[in-house]
C-alpha cells in the first residue's frame, strides 16, 4: 500500500477507544467540527470520525465521513505526533459544500497543531 493509504493502524476502531477519548481528551471546536484529542499509545496518529443522526440523513452523514477520511488520508504525513483524534461533525456540517469541508478541516487541524 502507498503512503496515502488509510489502513487499520491509522484508525480508531473500538468503542472503548472512542469512550476514552471523549472522557479524557481535550476538545477543540470550530463552527462545524469538533475534535477530541489525546496522546495515543500507537506510533502514529490515529483518527476516528463521528457523525450523528443530528447532522442529516445517511447520505449526508456518509458524504461528510468520506470527505474527512480523504482529507486525513492526503494530509496525514503533515500532522506530526502520535495522537488519537476523534473528528465529530456538528449539526450544520451537512450544509457545507464538498469544497468547503476541507477549508473547515484546515481550521480545525491548525487548532490541533497549536494545542
Amino acid at each position: 500500500m502507498g503512503s496515502n493509504s488509510f489502513t487499520k493502524t491509522d484508525r480508531i476502531l473500538k468503542r472503548s477507544q472512542f469512550v476514552k477519548l471523549s472522557l479524557l481528551g481535550k476538545v477543540i471546536q470550530t463552527r462545524y467540527f469538533m475534535a477530541a484529542i489525546l496522546d495515543g499509545e500507537a506510533e502514529n496518529n490515529r483518527i476516528g470520525i463521528t457523525v450523528s443522526k443530528k447532522v442529516g440523513n445517511a447520505v449526508e452523514r456518509n458524504r461528510i465521513k468520506r470527505i474527512v477520511r480523504e482529507y486525513y488520508r492526503n494530509r496525514k504525513e503533515t500532522i506530526a505526533g502520535n495522537r488519537d483524534i476523534n473528528i465529530i461533525a456538528r449539526k450544520y456540517a451537512s450544509y457545507l459544500s464538498n469544497s468547503q469541508v476541507p477549508d473547515e478541516l484546515d481550521k480545525l487541524f491548525k487548532k490541533i497543531r497549536e494545542a
